[in-house]
């Protein structure tokens, strides 16, 4: 009988979001509506900082993209102001400190969403976690 490689447990699927934890984070902050897929800011949102704000109106696109209710999760900064009720001057710097962070990332085209490899970093993020 051959051993089994101890190397096979460090497998994972880069791209598997764990569904569970992502809907605990967004509880209370926002949900997603069922029939248009629009991420809905609930009381808990205005308790969040700006950055968080813009943090977890993304995380709530990814909510959407995953549950098929969105064709894609990826979103603008207009999307994103329009949306949220932020203004410009708020939403374009805050997305500028979650990219630099490592905690949004920005297409070619200039959308933006959390990848599957952020979503872990970006929920402790949202919930108080890497204050610096």
């Amino acid at each position: 009988m051959a051993s089994k490689d101890p190397l096979e447990a460090l497998l994972l699927d880069a791209a598997e979001v764990d569904r569970t934890t992502l809907a605990q984070a967004l509880a209370g902050i926002l949900g997603v509506d069922t029939e248009s897929g629009r991420v809905v800011l609930k009381p808990g949102f205005n308790d969040l900082d700006t950055r968080r704000k813009v943090l977890a109106f993304l995380l709530g696109m990814k909510a959407a993209s995953l549950l098929g209710k969105v064709e894609t999760e990826a979103v603008t900064n207009k999307d994103i102001i329009q949306q949220t009720g932020m203004p410009t001057g708020t939403v374009n710097p805050k997305l500028k400190e979650l990219r630099d962070r490592r905690l949004v990332s920005q297409s070619a085209t200039g959308l933006h969403y959390v990848a599957p490899h952020q979503v872990t970093a970006a929920i402790q993020h949202l919930h108080g976690g890497d204050e610096g």
